[in-house]
């Protein structure tokens, strides 16, 4: 199970519209310790690499690592 919660839900969007400038697809890895994005652009000239730790969620539970698809 998988559950994470923010005050701010815009702060989700803006990275969300931030990566879009970059790539097309991403995988969004999920553990105990946080959420994290490593993609690189179509060129392979520009890496994205993002860590939001748990401690940044108001609520954050995740029971088995998961790796999430996502087309941008």
């Amino acid at each position: 199970m998988f559950e994470a919660r923010l005050d701010e839900c815009s702060i989700f969007r803006k990275i969300i519209d931030s990566l879009k400038e970059l790539v097309k697809m991403v995988n969004i890895e999920v553990n105990t310790m946080g959420i994290s994005i490593q993609a690189m652009d179509s060129c392979h000239v520009a890496m994205v690499s993002l860590l939001l730790k748990e401690k940044a969620f108001s609520h954050y539970t995740c029971h088995k690592p998961l790796t999430l698809g996502l087309t941008i």
